[in-house]
């Protein structure tokens, strides 16, 4: 009688709640990806709370998931700033992505089956597909990566690789402008293509060096669009 008694008193959080601060967090990253809120701009807490119409704590706990991956970084007072784009943050998050995403891909390569390859290419399909929206684009490209990867991917690997996409996102806008390494640009389909006709063919090795080899010229596409920013 006493536990169920303890379990009836148990503080509860509110749903709407949880939804509130869900919904924010997807705005604020989409946001930040699409170059809405500019790499180093600041922000006040009060001016988020009033362009989403809720009070400040789903905003409060929204931009403390994003601090959390490095985003944004919250300062004293009611405000925070974006967090700068820099060359030195690009080289280490995409040598982790080489780290991680190379090995498991090896691993998912024995547990591939049609299902997995049917899901890639219908995401495939809708990359192909995607207007060349930075926040769409990144969504797109990560349900394909995941798509391969997912068997094989730990929960260690799945939390570690969020956080990498994530922050891999918010490079993306630089090159919606039509620019060398568009996001419109035939190139960078071509290699999700040839990546997933490798992982049909059950060439783990082969998918593995392609995989690393398309991580490899998207940094330097990036790298090069970072450094065309006005400094």
């Amino acid at each position: 009688m006493a536990d169920t008694e303890r379990t009836a008193d148990a503080p509860r959080r509110p749903l709407s709640t949880t939804s509130l601060v869900d919904q924010v967090t997807e705005e604020l990253h989409r946001a930040v990806t699409n170059g809405e809120l500019a790499a180093g701009s600041g922000f006040s807490i009060v001016e988020l709370c009033e362009m989403f119409g809720v009070s400040h704590i789903p905003v409060r706990e929204a931009l403390r998931r994003l601090e959390s991956e490095g985003l944004v970084t919250l300062r004293p007072g009611r405000s925070a700033l974006v967090t700068s784009l820099s060359s030195e943050e690009l080289s280490g998050i995409y040598r982790l992505r080489r780290i991680i995403e190379g090995d498991v891909v090896l691993r998912a390569m024995t547990a591939m089956s049609e299902e997995h390859l049917e899901r890639a290419r219908a995401m495939l399909d809708e990359l192909v597909g995607t207007r060349p929206d930075p926040a769409e684009v990144a969504a797109s490209n990560r349900a394909f990566h995941l798509a391969i990867l997912e068997e094989a991917a730990t929960g260690a690997d799945r939390r570690v690789l969020d956080i990498l996409w994530r922050l891999t996102d918010r490079y993306l806008h630089l090159l919606a402008d039509g620019g060398p390494g568009a996001l419109s640009g035939g190139t960078w389909v071509d290699e999700h293509r040839a990546m997933l006709e490798l992982a049909r063919g059950g060439d783990a090795h082969a998918l593995r060096d392609a995989w690393v080899a398309h991580l490899d010229a998207a940094e330097s596409t990036l790298q090069a669009a970072l450094a065309r920013l006005p400094q």
